[in-house]
């Protein structure tokens, strides 16, 4: 049974303070929630993925990965998300609270496909609220292909570049930014 491992790699970024704690939360919208596209399944067969690991690797603090095992697709969005905003100064809660200025990822695509090259397709809608207003929200999808040189490890770079670019493409300055601008 093979297995996809999902890395994210934080980048150092310099954001905007949004003068209060952020909370993300994070909600799978995919109607089909399966990883393999139909050429992936007729290449590895339908149990290809027993499960998505997602370690995270620090450009910015290389010697402190943190890895986790076993994730749910929601808990790798909201890992990652959370680790690109707290490595870069922003305090992450846990906690929903009244106070905390709400992240909501929504996953429309997270799938991994090959035809003659292996293509990863990630999406998502980002949406950031203020006491329960939308003051941002962005609709992200990134796709990323790769030739096949090395088998499903090559379909694993294609997920993960495409995962990658779509965590970095949220404009959390841009967004951030409406919260003085009223």
């Amino acid at each position: 049974m093979a297995n996809l491992s999902i890395n994210y790699t934080v980048n150092k970024e310099h954001f905007i303070d949004p003068k209060t704690e952020v909370f993300i939360a994070t909600i799978d919208e995919r109607p089909n929630k399966e990883v393999l596209g139909n050429g992936a399944k007729t290449s590895f067969g339908k149990d290809a993925i027993g499960y998505i690991m997602m370690p995270v690797i620090y450009a910015a603090i290389p010697h402190e990965p943190n890895i986790k095992e076993k994730d749910n697709l929601t808990q790798i969005f909201n890992s990652a998300m959370a680790e690109r905003l707290s490595k870069n100064g922003i305090m992450v809660t846990s906690e929903k609270e009244s106070t905390a200025l709400a992240i909501d990822l929504l996953i429309k695509h997270f799938i991994l496909d090959i035809n003659v090259t292996w293509v990863g397709e990630v999406g998502y809608v980002a949406k950031i609220k203020k006491n329960g207003k939308i003051i941002c929200e962005t609709d992200i999808y990134e796709k990323a292909t790769v030739f096949n040189w090395a088998g499903f490890d090559s379909g694993g770079k294609a997920l993960n570049e495409a995962f990658n670019k779509a965590i970095n493409k949220l404009d959390v300055n841009s967004c951030f930014s409406k919260l003085y601008s009223s």
